[in-house]
């Protein structure tokens, strides 16, 4: 059995409903080769994989390969992007859609909740109604809300309401820098979407969200960016006695960082053989989880890239990581 916990999926009817009828000003365009353009405010803001709406190739794919249940939410653009992020209008729309991807899976697909964090008044409350009303057991959260860090106060009220349903939370970068600084929009996703988790993280460590919220169960994509190599560096800034030290680094937490990532869930979608052993190395088997990134290429979405290496591990490190990390995670949340 494999749970996939890193996915994106749109609804094709939702796509072309925004062509007619924007949605919070975000808005699509055909783009002429089976796909979508996505607008925000009528300004061009990306393109989108086909593969994102097209639900027959991608149950064929997991029945294929044994997947039986794969969680997704929207493509990240969706969720946050530079200068804003969701509100409770949008996150309303992509929960629908959503909801209705999941209803023709066959029970193959779970969605995630999604927190309105464009409004943060109103983000706590907002996810808990839809909870309440949809059953889900997940959520896909931004590594920020555009500019916006997640260890800022407004979001306290939000991940106390993260611990207190018990939700696998699944950590997706998304961008929070300008996208010209990195040359073009493929780079941004290369190199800076690692690099924003990595940031995100390490704030709420510091930041004593981490400390506060011990039962969090965050789930990393891409195997938590450069956390797993990083963790000796912000561990040393932590034990900084010299010149270095700064209050910063022990005003809110009483452990070292390494003591927060230790708690923390990391998925096999790092796109290396050496690196995913690493992690499983560093971490330990019971908290890596399996995640795809499907559909895109950038990632690892038939699971080409890791499973020559999940399937030489010991068959209960294996189930592990295939399924049962995730089934546990998931175990407890509304949905049973």
């Amino acid at each position: 059995m494999t749970v996939d916990v890193h996915a994106h999926a749109l609804s094709e009817w939702f796509l072309a409903d925004l062509t007619r009828r924007p949605v919070a000003g975000l808005s699509t365009a055909r783009d002429g080769k089976g796909g979508y353009a996505i607008l925000r405010e009528g300004v061009a803001a990306g393109t989108l994989d086909p593969n994102l709406h097209d639900l027959p190739r991608r149950l064929a794919s997991l029945r294929r390969r044994g997947v039986q249940r794969q969680l997704f939410g929207p493509a990240p653009p969706f969720l946050s992007w530079f200068g804003g992020a969701a509100g409770v209008e949008l996150t309303r729309a992509l929960h629908r859609q959503s909801l209705e991807i999941a209803a023709a899976s066959e029970g193959l697909l779970e969605p995630m909740a999604l927190p309105a964090l464009g409004e943060p008044a109103q983000a706590a409350a907002e996810l808990e109604r839809a909870v309440g009303e949809y059953g889900f057991r997940s959520v896909m959260l931004p590594s920020s809300a555009g500019t916006c860090a997640l260890d800022d106060p407004r979001f306290a009220d939000l991940f106390a309401l993260f611990e207190r349903l018990d939700l696998l939370v699944f950590m997706h970068p998304t961008t929070g820098f300008p996208v010209d600084r990195f040359g073009f929009n493929g780079m941004n996703v290369l190199l800076a979407w690692p690099f924003e988790t990595t940031l995100a993280v390490t704030r709420l460590v510091f930041g004593g969200v981490l400390h506060r919220h011990p039962g969090l169960k965050l789930v990393l994509a891409h195997g938590g960016g450069n956390l797993v190599f990083l963790r000796g560096r912000l561990d040393a800034a932590y034990e900084a006695e010299g010149w270095e030290a700064h209050p910063y680094y022990r005003q809110a937490i009483d452990r070292p960082p390494s003591h927060y990532l230790d708690r923390l869930y990391y998925d096999t979608c790092t796109l290396s053989t050496d690196s995913t052993r690493f992690l499983l190395d560093v971490v330990g088997p019971d908290r890596v989880l399996f995640g795809s990134d499907y559909p895109f290429d950038v990632g690892d979405p038939e699971g080409a890239r890791v499973m020559p290496l999940i399937e030489t591990l010991a068959p209960d490190t294996r189930d592990k990581v295939l399924s049962q990390n995730a089934l546990r995670l998931l175990r407890g949340a509304a949905r049973s």
